[in-house]
């Protein structure tokens, strides 16, 4: 269960990285001025990274499930 999360994190990085490059809507909290509306869109595409990933984690468990069976 425990590799499960960190591949799931991996994933979700890798996502999130890859729609930031490709539309540029990168944001550091930490090292940029605070924007409301960037941090927004920032925490969206982390979101929308989660909700793809852990839809596909849900979907091959249920598939190895019925293999099992």
């Amino acid at each position: 269960m425990k590799k499960n999360g960190i591949i799931k994190f991996l994933f979700i990085y890798i996502i999130a990285k890859a729609i930031t490059l490709a539309t540029g809507l990168s944001y550091n909290i930490f090292t940029k001025e605070f924007n409301l509306m960037k941090l927004i869109i920032d925490i969206a595409i982390w979101a929308f990274a989660y909700f793809i990933v852990n839809l596909v984690f849900s979907k091959l468990s249920i598939k190895q499930r019925k293999e099992v069976q």
